[in-house]
């Protein structure tokens, strides 16, 4: 990190490192800072981190910039940001802002999903160390166990008013899932709308067919009626089998039951400029070129 720092330094950029120590710290550090006057505010870590950073940013103009260093990095892959942390960091001179637009969990800011099941489970049982030593590998002895313990609680699912039955459920905000896995092969980081996983089967066959397919990035899951989409502005989770686990953002915070919303609160992320806006920038040059 202090290489980072002497870097921007040289370029111009002052940038002051402020670890985080525990949940909730980013979203306290941004507050903080954010009075103070910033030109953007650079993160360095998960989803989780980055989610917690744009709590702190929400409907402020000052632009976040993600430098991935977490397991998935799902935020950097919907939005193009490279891998490579020198690549990505050259996004704070050359990135163009991309709007985001903030869901809510029970008042609760997130970028990307609200999971109910299964999920928050792994993550909220899931031993730190072994992920910090593993990685993606690390996830893997708590998914196995909570996979095979699973009781599919019977759950509630009301999205703008219709009620569907689900055993797992995912109010998604982004098409990928747990990396470069498809969960909502239609759904839009600038949307106005969550994208709604709904499972309802109880087999744990199927239930492991459902991960398989999401894995395979081809949307299989949706194809052959092993899960389906509902689409909604205003989702509620309760579960009938008392309190679940609830997942947002890749953190296990909350419980059912919960109340989701998409709102008009945006964060504005430093990406790639996208194809179109490219070809406009090349060709504005080419035209100034020939008016010299």
């Amino acid at each position: 990190m202090n290489a980072l720092i002497d870097r921007q330094r040289a370029r111009g950029l002052e940038l002051v490192n402020a670890p985080t120590n525990g949940p909730g710290d980013a979203t306290e550090i941004v507050k903080t800072f954010l009075p103070r006057g910033l030109d953007v505010v650079a993160v360095c870590g998960g989803d989780g981190t980055i989610s917690e950073a744009a709590s702190g940013l929400e409907g402020s103009p000052v632009p976040l910039a993600v430098l991935p260093g977490g397991t998935s990095n799902v935020l950097a892959i919907e939005l193009g940001i490279p891998p490579d942390l020198e690549r990505a960091e050259a996004l704070l001179h050359e990135g163009q802002p991309r709007t985001v637009r903030v869901g809510h969990a029970d008042g609760r800011p997130f970028l990307l999903w609200a999971g109910a099941g299964l999920d928050a489970r792994v993550m909220g049982n899931m031993r730190l160390g072994w992920k910090r030593l593993l990685g993606r590998l690390g996830i893997f002895p708590t998914a196995v166990f909570q996979f095979l313990t699973y009781e599919f609680p019977r759950l509630e699912v009301t999205v703008d008013g219709a009620v569907h039955e689900a055993t797992f459920a995912v109010a998604c905000r982004a098409r990928h899932y747990g990396g470069r896995w498809i969960i909502a092969p239609d759904a839009r980081l600038d949307a106005d709308h969550f994208d709604v996983l709904l499972f309802s089967h109880r087999s744990h066959r199927k239930l492991a067919q459902l991960f398989t397919q999401m894995a395979s990035g081809k949307s299989e899951h949706l194809n052959d009626g092993l899960a389906r989409i509902v689409r909604g502005r205003e989702v509620s989770i309760r579960s009938l089998d008392g309190p679940v686990e609830v997942q947002v953002d890749g953190d296990c915070v909350l419980q059912t039951p919960i109340r989701c919303r998409v709102g008009s609160e945006i964060v504005r992320v430093l990406a790639p400029a996208a194809a179109g806006e490219r070809r406009d920038e090349a060709g504005a040059g080419r035209s100034e070129a020939r008016a010299s």
